[in-house]
């Protein structure tokens, strides 16, 4: 059975479950398994071994600047900082136009750039300077793809 199919008949049974019951003001307020969601946090074991390890395994000398950049963004109203249960998550506001939305791109790229992360951009040579580039690139489209775009169309291919 196709996955279209089987998620349809799961869905379509607990609607239908719920109308046959019948409906009090309490039994609105309760939650349903298969539509309800439980964090990882809340419900596994923590990691045996060092995550901060495993992040400079993963991302070698640029945690501190991934770092750098993730502290800006989460500083600034421009990249749209919301805290869920004891952490800080960003991302682009898409309740927008995407005249409103390009013009916010730009906010943010005037942002990072006054506050220097692009500094050295044109300075570092070798396989080192274009890894930093890409650790840089990286870090800012991982918050939002519209932005990693317009830093590769006029970073990277004027490097070139």
């Amino acid at each position: 059975m196709d996955r279209v199919n089987f998620r349809t008949q799961i869905l379509t049974r607990h609607i239908q479950t719920h109308q046959t019951t019948t409906t009090t003001t309490t039994d609105l307020l309760n939650t349903a398994p298969c539509v309800s969601y439980t964090p990882p946090e809340l419900s596994e074991p923590s990691p045996n071994f060092d995550t901060t390890s495993l992040r400079k395994l993963l991302n070698g000398q640029s945690v501190e600047d991934i770092d750098y950049i993730f502290n800006l963004m989460i500083q600034s109203s421009l990249f749209c900082p919301r805290e869920r249960g004891g952490k800080v998550f960003i991302a682009p506001d898409f309740n927008q136009s995407m005249e409103q939305q390009r013009e916010m791109t730009m906010r943010r790229v005037d942002y990072l750039r006054e506050k220097g992360v692009f500094d050295g951009w044109f300075d570092k040579k070798g396989p080192e300077g274009d890894l930093w580039r890409f650790s840089q690139a990286e870090s800012v489209s991982v918050f939002d793809h519209s932005l990693g775009i317009k830093l590769a169309v006029h970073f990277f291919l004027c490097y070139v």
